[in-house]
């Protein structure tokens, strides 16, 4: 029996009409269309702060950045479509 591959999708901008989740709306139709297990999030849905290392030793790891982990860990496969600024 063939492996369903399980992949997490999410665009790298929250922005509305943004050409990034555009992009991840047509990669996970193609991936659910070629098999696969896919789970779409969007960041904006898990916030965060700016990395600081000086933060993230006095309270430790976001919650929700621990959260993003379990999911990747959780996936056989990770999708980002990136925003590019000009």
């Amino acid at each position: 029996m063939p492996m369903i591959p399980k992949i997490l999708v999410f665009a790298g901008s929250i922005r509305w009409g943004a050409f990034s989740g555009r992009t991840a709306d047509v990669a996970q139709k193609e991936l659910a269309m070629q098999g696969a297990e896919v789970t779409r999030i969007s960041l904006g849905d898990y916030p965060l702060p700016i990395m600081d290392e000086d933060l993230e030793k006095e309270k430790g790891i976001p919650e929700n950045a621990m959260r993003i982990g379990r999911l990747i860990a959780n996936h056989d496969g990770l999708l980002i479509a990136t925003p590019e600024y000009n």
